[in-house]
């Protein structure tokens, strides 16, 4: 029994602490996720997202990086893509925000693998920081998806070496098929298959054999399709007019002899839409409270079609008497701009598709008045002010000490003293005697007495004194 006691009170002993410390990790890991649910997430992304690109054709996926506010000093990015429907051609840094490279960018075709690691010197804080650039060949049809591995990192620059939470972007892309072999097809307005073009209005040619009778053509979104045996045309060129934008594909096979050959097939490309709208983010340098002479302008859209080829910056001074058009230069963003404390620039950020379509979006750089400037400007005025809030304080003071203050204290005189009756007619003026005021009076003590000794009282001393005696003498007027 005694044992059976001592087991029963083990247990409930047991199941008090499981039931106590339980909630508590409970809440602990429901503390750290919600704390981790607010904090800032870094954003790795690639661009474009999506596109669809012909077989054998090379086109060109940036890694970019978005530190939403925070400041990073380092990545180790790993990139994944279809290994049977793309390769790498080769991987760079560019104009990447990465100084220094602990491992060069490297890629692996057999693992569809490409690698990323780099440090920033310093830090930084971007909204569409470039780290690098992969280059693709399309080498067979279908969708082919790039993303990057869970594995890849982000680290704050904290001097602690932190991972940052990253949110990991993926991107999709179609693989078209080769248009196959047949009739001999060119174009003068669209002559490169692979080149986009902001011309909807294409104009095809093709050659004409001997004995050929005639042609059966189609122009349509799909890259297969196949004429009907039907002749439409005996003409070598066709025009097709105000196009949407997109990928066109020219098809047409030629009857000779009374037999039908293969179908030829000719792709044309049409963006006649420029870059998306973006806004332009200026960041201005300080040091201190003193504004440095570099400021950062940043900048990204994106391009549904063709996608964006490059960008290019102008800066027109508006300080200037005379507003000329600037001239543009090559740039990447972020974009350094020289200022100073009195500039007035409008920069202008010009996105160009590979269409040669162009999106111009504009920002004011116009630095921020600070405190020190405006005492330095006005440390004239200011000392003015100041003298003059001294003078007019003196003036006040001697005011209100002497001339105000002695006037009070008249007025308090007149008002205290008493007011002389007013005589009335037939009553005399001497006033009734007011009755006396009996005023109680206080108790008094009975006096102590103090025993004083007596005070000895010295004898005057006796002078004498003589009496003074003039003599006067008298003489009498001589009268004539």
């Amino acid at each position: 029994m005694i044992i059976k006691k001592n087991l029963i009170i083990s247990f409930l002993i047991f199941s008090f602490f499981v039931s106590f410390l339980y909630p508590l990790q409970s809440r602990a890991q429901i503390g750290d996720v919600n704390a981790s649910k607010l904090l800032a997430h870094t954003e790795l992304s690639l661009s474009p997202r999506n596109g669809s690109f012909v077989e054998g054709s090379t086109f060109d996926v940036p890694i970019l990086v978005n530190t939403k506010g925070r400041s990073i000093n380092g990545v180790e990015i790993v990139v994944s893509y279809d290994k049977d429907k793309l390769s790498i051609v080769r991987p760079s840094g560019g104009t990447s925000i990465i100084g220094l490279w602990v491992e060069p960018p490297a890629y692996d075709n057999t693992k569809g693998t490409a690698r990323y690691v780099g440090v920033i010197p310093g830090g930084i804080t971007t909204g569409s920081g470039l780290i690098g650039n992969i280059t693709f060949q399309a080498k067979s049809s279908g969708r082919a998806v790039v993303s990057f591995r869970s594995n890849s990192k982000v680290l704050l620059n904290d001097g602690l070496g932190t991972e940052a939470i990253v949110d990991l972007g993926r991107a999709e892309y179609t693989i078209l098929p080769t248009a196959p072999g047949g009739v001999n097809i060119f174009s003068d307005t669209h002559p490169f298959q692979s080149t986009w073009y902001n011309n909807d209005s294409p104009v095809i040619s093709w050659d004409k054999d001997v004995d050929v009778e005639g042609f059966s053509y189609v122009m349509d979104n799909k890259p297969g399709t196949i004429p009907e045996n039907n002749i439409n045309t005996n003409a070598t060129s066709m025009s097709f007019p105000e196009l949407s934008d997109g990928l066109w594909y020219f098809h047409i096979k030629a009857i000779k002899k009374g037999v039908w050959g293969s179908a030829g097939h000719f792709l044309v490309r049409v963006d006649t839409a420029p870059p998306a709208s973006f806004t332009p983010d200026v960041n201005y340098l300080m040091a201190g409270s003193i504004l440095v002479d570099r400021t950062l302008v940043s900048f990204f859209t994106t391009d549904n079609l063709s996608g964006v080829s490059h960008y290019e910056v102008g800066i027109i001074d508006k300080s200037q008497p005379t507003t000329v058009s600037p001239s543009f230069v090559r740039a990447e963003s972020p974009f350094q701009v020289p200022v100073k404390e009195d500039s007035n620039l409008e920069v202008i950020v010009r996105a160009i598709d590979f269409a040669g379509n162009i999106r111009d979006e504009s920002i004011n750089v116009v630095p921020p008045v600070f405190i020190v400037k405006f005492l330095k400007d006005n440390m004239m005025w200011i000392l003015l002010g100041l003298l003059l809030a001294l003078i007019l304080g003196m003036i006040i003071h001697y005011y209100a000490g002497h001339h105000i203050h002695r006037g009070l204290k008249k007025v308090g005189r007149v008002m205290n003293e008493p007011i002389p009756p007013m005589p009335i007619p037939g009553i005399p003026s001497t006033p009734r005697p007011n009755p006396p005021v009996q005023v109680p009076q206080p108790e008094v003590a009975p006096p102590k007495i103090i025993n004083i000794p007596p005070v000895i009282t010295p004898k005057p001393i006796e002078q004498k004194v003589e009496p003074i005696t003039t003599q006067i003498e008298i003489r009498p007027t001589e009268l004539k």
